[in-house]
């Protein structure tokens, strides 16, 4: 169940509203209510969810968008890469924008209230213009029955956006997260690398990273996007809660004394506690990310 999608025609537009609206709560110190609602913008789109489930992924709802399905799952729990999606979003702890790479398959889709997410296919396709890193494991090879490449290059783009120049060592540590099946590591860390120190020459027909945005379509000059599918929330699915401050946190779990509740941050744990039967779910999801402490 996903929700009902709104989707905005002026890019961020929306989102930027709904974030200072959400700041205002903040500051007010109104966030131990449930959220009904999630805002975001994916490949530069603006993206309002009604009622979501809170049990739907970021990745199950990003593989139901038509034209989005170059974000893969495999394993469910963040082990093998394929999932991989690059977000902007606010650091708590900083109080600054930080470009991150994140499992899209451990990600509950009320974590991206705010957040931009980029996909593969916000970077670039063969029907338009390869991005730099797609070219780059296509000339060397790496790539063979290509599950794992929007993964890989999704946590290149990533790695990117935080460091422009990034060392041999720094390239080959990043990609801890991705596995590859069939292809190798060789020719992939091969491709990956030749982005680090200066990277490559502006002047040799490449585009800088600085200079990249989300793929307009020549025709309507906007940007690609498929049709939303609905995502319907269950009466019987728990609550979402947001809380900014450990007082929030407090005042949540004395309102809820009989709920069984799940305090989440990244929610690895999907992929070790599983949901298998009723007695598995939760009456309550508390999101910690925006608690700075």
């Amino acid at each position: 169940s996903m929700g009902n999608a709104e989707v905005s025609n002026s890019p961020g537009a929306m989102c930027e509203q709904q974030t200072r609206v959400g700041r205002r709560e903040t500051a007010q110190g109104l966030q131990s209510e449930p959220i009904t609602t999630v805002y975001f913008t994916i490949n530069g789109q603006s993206v309002l969810l009604e009622n979501p489930s809170p049990y739907l992924s970021l990745n199950e709802w990003i593989r139901a968008q038509q034209g989005l399905s170059g974000t893969k799952k495999m394993c469910g729990e963040g082990g093998c890469g394929c999932c991989v999606v690059t977000v902007r979003k606010a650091d708590a702890s900083t109080g600054k924008e930080a470009t991150i790479s994140i499992n899209s398959c451990l990600c509950p889709i009320y974590s991206v209230q705010g957040w931009d997410v980029t996909t593969i296919e916000g970077i670039g396709s063969s029907r338009d213009r390869l991005h730099p890193i797609q070219q780059s494991i296509a000339e060397h090879n790496g790539s063979q029955c290509g599950y794992c490449t929007p993964g890989f290059v999704m946590t290149m783009y990533s790695l990117l956006q935080q460091n422009p120049n990034p060392s041999k060592q720094d390239i080959e540590d990043y990609f801890d997260g991705n596995i590859c099946r069939c292809t190798g590591y060789r020719p992939i860390l091969d491709a990956m690398k030749t982005f680090a120190g200066s990277g490559r020459d502006k002047d040799d027909g490449w585009l800088d990273i600085e200079d990249l945005a989300a793929k307009k379509c020549p025709r309507t000059g906007r940007v690609c996007y498929g049709l939303l599918k609905p995502h319907v929330r269950s009466a019987s699915d728990p609550l979402w809660f947001r809380p900014a401050t450990l007082l929030d946190v407090l005042a949540i779990l004395q309102a809820h004394p009989d709920s069984k509740v799940k305090l989440l941050v990244g929610d690895t744990g999907k992929g070790v506690y599983k949901t298998s039967s009723p007695s598995d779910y939760f009456d309550i999801f508390i999101d910690l990310k925006g608690i700075s402490e």
